[in-house]
């Protein structure tokens, strides 16, 4: 024989929000926060996302070669490329 299941009615609610989160909220959406947004550190542990990316026969070639001419390991070379790329860019 099935089991009918019995539900629980929920009475509790949501209590509402005050004068002074109505106006932290407000302010926030028209921007005028005091909000501090916590930059990434530099030099933070590399465990925040790992990625493989395909390169193909030219692609890897050339890779070698900016390692052979900066020395650095591949890995390094990407992430140098990466911040040279971006100082370029935002100058």
């Amino acid at each position: 024989m099935v089991k009918k299941r019995t539900y629980k009615k929920e009475t509790t609610q949501m209590p509402s929000p005050t004068n002074e989160a109505i106006e932290r909220f407000a302010s926030a959406a028209d921007g005028n926060t005091s909000i501090k947004i916590e930059m990434p550190k530099p030099n933070a542990p590399r465990n925040y996302k790992a990625i493989s990316v395909p390169f193909n026969e030219f692609e890897y070639g050339k890779l070698e070669e900016l390692c052979l001419k900066t020395g650095r390991s591949k890995l390094n070379a990407i992430r140098w490329s990466i911040l040279k790329l971006s100082e370029l860019e935002n100058n």
